[in-house]
């Protein structure tokens, strides 16, 4: 019962942190499952995101789900799935009603604007503390700035899965 209200609480506190979308839930997650709670290693929370990238839904969700799974059973997936989606809905709930209001006034306008910055500077988090992991050397690091220079270059035409593939093939030959 102790490991139920552990996840339920540790993804809520996630689920209330997310403000912007999966990138940001991931040093969210890092703090909670690996340095807090500490359920996984680095490793391990590095497979973690890539299976949850690689399958359907946000990563928040499927991490809560494979975490509640293996600490808590079919019962501590449907908790911490639960709790990381919680905070979400009551917010959408609560605030829905003031979403006109919100557009009209400077001060709602201005703390959107700083929430935002917050979330940038969780996205960049999570990108330095993921990318050390996979950029080992100065190959890896020439690939990603080709790779990141692509996707700047066709601004967000060129669908991700091309440069994902590329990045593979290329990494075959030349890794």
């Amino acid at each position: 019962m102790k490991i139920l209200l552990q996840l339920f609480l540790s993804f809520a506190l996630i689920g209330i942190g997310a403000y912007g979308g999966g990138l940001v839930a991931i040093p969210l997650i890092q703090h909670e499952i690996v340095f807090k709670q500490q359920w996984l290693s680095f490793g391990e929370m590095s497979q973690l995101l890539a299976v949850a990238q690689m399958t359907p839904g946000p990563i928040a969700i499927n991490a809560a789900t494979f975490v509640g799974f293996r600490f808590g059973g079919i019962i501590g997936s449907a908790v911490a799935t639960l709790a990381v989606v919680l905070p979400s809905i009551t917010i959408l709930v609560l605030v829905a009603p003031l979403v006109d209001f919100a557009s009209k006034n400077a001060h709602v306008r201005h703390l959107r604007q700083g929430l935002q910055i917050g979330v940038l500077s969780l996205i960049l988090f999570a990108t330095w503390s993921f990318g050390s992991g996979a950029v080992t050397g100065w190959r890896d690091l020439a690939m990603a700035a080709a790779a990141f220079a692509v996707l700047v270059a066709f601004e967000g035409k060129l669908h991700p899965v091309i440069v994902i593939l590329a990045s593979g093939f290329l990494g075959m030959i030349v890794l």
